[in-house]
């Protein structure tokens, strides 16, 4: 399925829109999340100043509070912050209460006057930890090496961060479609004017305008302008042809008449003349269709013909013309069908097609219709002659064109038949024949 400019200029926009959201959504929960650990760093590395603010040591080195911790977490059991002194042995000499009944993992020596930040689990919970190694001084003989450690429970920090993803997140899909939306409206208004011209185009094509009206964008009145004079070239050179043929058709009503008249007078009793008179009515009939056509300027929908009786009068008319090849022509039409087209229409079809059938059969031809499937009719002639080569069916459908260059003829009438075809939105096919020659099919809707 084709999807059409709007359709896809939706669907350019909307891929645009969420590789930038994921990008931008992305980018903003990095950086949200580093400022959040920085903020954490920040605030582990405050409790440590405070806990050695808070601490005293004695002459044998054993640290002890001289002062309460600045947060009440510190002397809640189990609370989520924790603080421990360890001494040169890495073993634990001094530990908040809130780490009562818990204990911290062995942490490798680190560099004096340095902190040292890590991750850590603790009751498979996991925690954040800050290390600051200190030469801790009693006098000026004795000094003691002390670690001060500062974990905290890691929960707080990741409900910030989800809280913050779902809100950034949410926002950012909001806006997304805010912005889906805004981008729709400005595309209906921005293909506004195509819209307008595909609905001109089909005015013309249903007969209601015959030009493209109004004003368009400077992008698309060079192609209005286009096709208008197209339009106009086209309709100028189909009223050339209308006129044309009516001036030939009108002309040559009037001798027609005269030597209607003159037939009229001999005696009525020979075949000629009563053939003559038959002829006479046929050509008539074929000026009044054609001046019909050229004043109509269209083919004539919606009426029922008999099939049959068209296709015989046509039979019997080849088999006159061409007396001297015994052609035995088979009409296999039922009496009951009929044709949803013009009664002339159809007998220009049939009088070309019977006519190319009997110049190029030996002698055999014949002739069939049926209801199709998908609805519609098919008819078919068929023929015993040469047929047609697969390579030049097709070019034979086109004005003078001829399967057989060397054979007299002017290319006209199988291109005549088509054109009426393509009128009443048919098809035209050409295969070969069961009778060892061509089949020809129309098909009409």
């Amino acid at each position: 399925m084709t999807l059409s400019l709007q359709a896809r200029l939706l669907l350019a926009a909307l891929l645009v829109l969420m590789v930038f959201t994921g990008l931008t959504g992305l980018a903003l929960d990095k950086a949200f999340r580093q400022s959040a650990e920085t903020a954490l760093q920040d605030r582990l590395q405050g409790y440590l100043y405070a806990l050695l603010a808070a601490v005293d040591v004695d002459d044998s080195g054993t640290p002890r509070f001289s002062r309460n911790l600045p947060d009440a977490r510190f002397a809640r059991p189990g609370s989520g912050l924790y603080a421990s002194i360890r001494n040169t042995d890495n073993q634990s000499v001094l530990n908040s209460r809130s780490l009562l009944g818990n204990r911290l993992p062995v942490q490798a020596e680190i560099p004096l006057g340095q902190h040292q930040y890590e991750s850590l689990s603790l009751n498979d919970t996991p925690h954040y930890r800050l290390s600051y190694g200190v030469r801790w001084e009693v006098d000026t003989d004795q000094a003691y090496r002390l670690d001060f450690q500062v974990v905290e429970d890691r929960q707080s920090y990741q409900q910030q961060i989800n809280t913050y993803r779902r809100n950034l997140w949410g926002w950012l899909g909001a806006a997304m479609l805010v912005l889906l939306v805004l981008q729709a409206i400005i595309l209906r208004w921005s293909l506004k004017p195509l819209r307008k011209l595909a609905a001109d185009l089909a005015a013309i094509e249903a007969g209601k305008a015959e030009r493209l009206q109004g004003r368009y964008p400077k992008e698309l009145q060079h192609l209005t302008d286009t096709l208008n004079g197209l339009l106009d070239h086209t309709r100028s050179q189909l009223q050339r042809y209308r006129d044309s043929l009516g001036n030939m058709a009108h002309s040559l009503k009037t001798p027609l008449t005269i030597l209607a008249n003159a037939l009229s007078l001999k005696q009525t009793e020979s075949g000629s003349v009563v053939e003559a008179e038959e002829q006479l009515q046929r050509i008539r009939q074929i000026i009044d269709y054609q001046l019909q056509r050229a004043a109509a300027g269209q083919t004539t929908l919606g009426t029922a013909t008999q099939l049959k009786p068209v296709a015989t009068k046509m039979i019997n008319a080849m088999q006159k013309v061409h007396a001297d090849k015994s052609l035995r022509i088979e009409n296999r039409i039922d009496d009951s069908l009929t044709c949803q087209c013009d009664k002339g229409d159809l007998m220009e079809v049939l009088g070309n097609l019977l006519e190319n059938a009997c110049k190029w059969c030996q002698q055999q031809i014949r002739i069939t219709a049926q209801q199709r499937e998908q609805g519609g009719l098919e008819i078919c002639i068929e023929d015993d002659g040469p047929g047609i080569p697969a390579e030049v069916r097709e070019q034979v459908l086109q004005r003078g064109q001829r399967a057989d260059p060397t054979t007299v003829g002017h290319g006209i009438g199988l291109a005549m038949v088509h054109e009426i075809v393509l009128l009443y939105g048919g098809k035209l096919k050409i295969e070969s024949s069961e009778l060892g020659g061509t089949t020809i099919c129309i098909q009409l809707p």
